[in-house]
């Protein structure tokens, strides 16, 4: 069946531009002209230079990651249908416009559309309508075969369309659509030797289909740890006869290792992530050890050195350079979900210092790599909607050291927090990660008052000289801040809307919760009143994390006595 065989043909109501071929560096979708100039299926708005620039980013951008489809076929199947189009009709003539007219569809076609309504949304920094017109016509298709045996490129298609969801920052609708590919692997065998022996018995082939099961497989762990919802793979599910991917896909290979440890962080250290039950000290060391001995495992082309400047030119080339990034990013919030537990509480803390002081200065470092990343490259503007989530990991461990032990890690993780608060300016208003932290916002502005949270500007009328160095601070993530507005008076929540104005406003809600959890003044500068103990760096008395009393003189409800509220926002954004 060809490229343009007639029995692909599809009536449709759409019309769309042509889009002019442009720089691989374009970082914006292609605006739309009027409807009615162009034809009904949205790829012929897409000049096919254009399109194979958008197969190649793809492949630079997900493809490496992700190496379940050969990309000089889709280039090689991208020019036959623009070329046999050209060639059959001529340029200009009437006949391509009847031929544009029609939508058309196959596995070959819908899986280059895919691809390119991903790359289009991925440069469009999570919107394009364009590409949402090209996804529209490919769902319409895979939902009226949902009822047909499934192949290796349906499979395939399913698995894009997941990633196509992730880039719009709809990560639960990729969540479901990866587990739902999943499922059909396993219809398929590919969990299976010995299936996956009988039903590819061609080497090239089997090895293909490898790729791609453990793409799903790698994909599904991702999305569970980003959405806090179940595996749709399971460890025991795989047969252990099952090989590994081949040495040409390093990074596959390393996050196969990664995603069987992240099971077991999964069912052992998030177990605390509600503040309940006692830290299972061993078992974090013991985890955190593997983690430790997978990064040393990592090739050395894909190995990150955070404490090296990143070089102008040469080696690494850009491709490779985000590759060990997000591999030693990975390992950081690993390290995270181990340790965060130790963080649930005060108590936590003081018993588990050494604990709470590593995770909070992995945190850190995770931060530093991104706001160097951000300074230095384009590759955090790229794939925000990626390294947003490392981003939220570290935010939330840096925020409950703070609340819970202020004198602790006030001081010690302000210019972080401050180069965090920077890129959280950038923040798409509408995308998952921001929803997410939105929401947090307006329930810890709920239960502040539970907290012994105050707001900055009622605890003191005194000129506070770290302002402007906060203002400061968040210059060093690449963004500027004005002044003027960087520390208005917030909105109560029941004022708060459903979804921010920008990634500024998160930026300052997020800096006044900071400043109060943190205390300025009081932590500081101790009151009269005011006891003490820097043997544990927990402030009391009437600072801004006090213990409030009742008329009873009995204590009231502060962080302690509202650990599981707290913990259970808190945990949202895990």
């Amino acid at each position: 069946m060809g490229l343009t065989d007639p029995n692909l043909i599809e009536s449709s109501g759409h019309a769309y531009e042509r889009v002019n071929s442009v720089s691989p560096q374009q970082q914006h979708a292609p605006n739309l002209l009027a409807p009615s100039h162009y034809g009904k299926d949205p790829i012929w708005s897409i000049a096919k230079d254009e399109a194979i620039r958008l197969c190649r980013v793809y492949d630079e951008e997900i493809g490496m990651m992700y190496p379940m489809l050969d990309i000089e076929l889709i280039v090689e199947r991208a020019n036959k249908l623009f070329n046999s189009t050209e060639n059959v009709t001529g340029t200009g003539s009437s006949d391509r416009a009847k031929l544009s007219a029609d939508k058309i569809h196959g596995p070959e076609i819908d899986i280059l559309k895919m691809i390119l309504a991903t790359t289009l949304t991925l440069e469009g920094d999570g919107q394009s309508e364009l590409g949402s017109a090209l996804f529209d016509t490919v769902r319409v298709a895979w939902e009226n075969k949902l009822g047909e045996p499934i192949d290796i490129q349906g499979l395939r298609l399913l698995v894009i369309m997941a990633q196509y969801h992730f880039q719009q920052s709809a990560e639960n609708q990729a969540y479901r659509t990866i587990g739902l590919a999943a499922r059909l692997s396993f219809e398929l065998g590919l969990h299976r030797n010995n299936v996956l022996r009988r039903n590819f018995a061609e080497p090239d082939e089997r090895s293909w289909a490898l790729k791609l099961f453990w793409s799903i497989f790698v994909l599904d762990r991702r999305w569970s740890f980003g959405t806090g919802l179940p595996f749709a793979i399971q460890d025991a599910d795989i047969d252990p006869l099952l090989p590994e991917p081949d040495g040409s896909t390093p990074y596959l290979t390393a996050m196969i290792a990664y995603c069987r440890i992240a099971s077991k962080v999964w069912r052992t250290a998030l177990v605390g992530a509600e503040g309940e039950g006692e830290v299972q000290e061993d078992t974090m060391g013991y985890l955190d050890y593997q983690i430790l001995q997978w990064q040393n495992t990592i090739p050395d082309s894909l190995r990150f050195y955070p404490t090296v400047d990143i070089p102008d030119t040469g080696a690494p080339s850009r491709a490779q350079h985000r590759l060990q990034v997000l591999l030693y990013l990975r390992m950081n919030q690993m390290r995270i979900c181990i340790y965060r537990p130790v963080l649930q509480s005060a108590t936590r803390i003081m018993e588990n210092r050494r604990y709470a002081s590593v995770v909070v200065e992995v945190a850190k470092d995770t931060i530093r790599v991104l706001s160097r990343l951000n300074q230095t490259t384009d590759i955090y503007r790229a794939q925000q909607i990626c390294f947003n989530h490392f981003l939220l990991s570290a935010l939330v461990a840096l925020y409950l050291g703070v609340t819970h032990a202020p004198l602790e890690f006030n001081q010690t993780v302000r210019d972080e927090f401050y180069m965090a608060i920077g890129l959280v300016g950038s923040f798409s208003a509408q995308s998952y990660v921001s929803m997410r932290l939105w929401q947090t916002i307006k329930e810890m502005k709920e239960i502040g008052p539970k907290l012994g949270l105050v707001n900055r500007q009622a605890l003191s009328d005194a000129i506070d000289p770290h302002s402007s160095a906060a203002v400061a601070m968040a210059g060093l993530a690449g963004h500027r801040v004005d002044e003027m507005t960087a520390f208005p008076v917030t909105q109560g929540p029941a004022a708060m809307t459903q979804t921010p104005m920008n990634g500024q406003q998160m930026s300052l809600e997020l800096t006044n919760l900071f400043e109060a959890a943190g205390g300025y003044h009081n932590a500081m500068v101790p009151s009269s009143n005011q006891t003490v103990d820097h043997n544990h760096a927990f402030a009391g008395g009437q600072g801004p994390m006090n213990h409030s009393s009742n008329g009873d003189g009995a204590r009231g409800a502060g962080p302690q006595g509202t650990d599981r509220e707290f913990s259970r926002i808190m945990q949202a954004l895990y």
